[in-house]
């Protein structure tokens, strides 16, 4: 029983954006909108529109989520993910504690994770758009025709294991150097288990992300935050889209390094890839998703 309850709340708890939390604050905040712009037709209608969530797209979606569960399940992902292992290395390196809690409280503590993480997210996603070798492996996200908030797992699982390594590197030494500053016993700011700046972005912004509803920030807003329709604008296949609005949750990266797309008016956006190279990707067959990017990755480029 226990181990059901454990396997739940890795995959359903509140570090996972389809948490039932989440969910029903997306469901929430999406009902508010619908009447706010008094939308025509019934609320499920708006919610969860036919013609997308009978999209082919979404099969790879699901497949994807399932093949990397199952990854997971299985341990593999598990022996990459050794962050507090990295974490006690480092720690160890520091001789003593140098701060306390009154010169580093839980909530800053979390606000310093959550910038850290934020800004290295940012590089990462920029690196899989930027170096042609890990390209493909990204672009098997990219090639969802629709957005749905599953389309956050539409990820290659090599590519998936890929960032869990990185992820496991950068948190590590991160978690290790606070340890080693602070000393063993850290506070975070958290909510029902997650860093508190977090689990407020995945409970307002982080599904509206990848979804048919477009909400814009403003001009102002947009350098500090990534609205939802920066994201969908970070998807869609027009040149003028292209490489913008790498930001997890924080724009002022994307402001920056020069990468930020501010979003003016509402814009009609279709979502996918165009490049000759990508098609296979384009056809959501399952075979093709998971083994063409492998070999575009081991075939020289001529």
């Amino acid at each position: 029983m226990q181990g059901i309850w454990d396997f739940l709340v890795e995959h359903l708890g509140p570090t996972e954006v389809l948490s039932p939390i989440y969910l029903a604050c997306f469901c929430l905040i999406a009902f508010w909108i619908y009447l706010v712009r008094k939308e025509e037709g019934g609320f499920i209608a708006f919610l969860l529109p036919r013609d997308i969530w009978r999209h082919q797209s979404i099969r790879i979606d699901f497949a994807m989520l399932i093949i990397n569960r199952v990854i997971a399940a299985i341990g593999i992902t598990a022996r990459l993910a050794a962050a507090p292992a990295v974490a006690a290395w480092v720690a160890g390196l520091i001789p003593r504690p140098i701060l306390t809690e009154q010169q580093l409280t839980p909530l800053l503590l979390a606000l310093i994770v959550f910038l850290i993480g934020d800004f290295f997210l940012y590089w990462v996603h920029r690196a899989y758009h930027r170096i042609h070798t890990i390209w493909p492996l990204h672009a098997v996200h990219h090639s969802a025709s629709v957005l749905t908030p599953v389309t956050t797992y539409r990820q290659h699982p090599v590519g998936a294991l890929i960032t869990t390594a990185l992820n496991t590197v950068v948190f590590g030494v991160m978690f290790g150097v606070i340890a080693g500053t602070y000393g063993p016993h850290l506070t975070f700011a958290e909510i029902a288990g997650a860093n508190a700046f977090i689990f407020l972005a995945n409970a307002t912004m982080t599904n509206f992300q990848h979804s048919h509803i477009w909400i814009s920030f403003g001009p102002v807003l947009e350098r500090i935050f990534i609205s939802p329709a920066q994201h969908q604008v970070h998807h869609s296949i027009e040149q003028r889209h292209y490489n913008r609005n790498f930001g997890q949750t924080l724009a002022i990266w994307d402001w920056l390094f020069g990468t930020l797309y501010l979003i003016r008016e509402k814009e009609e956006i279709r979502f996918g890839l165009t490049d000759q190279a990508d098609a296979p990707l384009m056809t959501h067959r399952l075979g093709l998703v998971l083994l063409d990017p492998l070999r575009r990755m081991l075939t020289p480029t001529r």
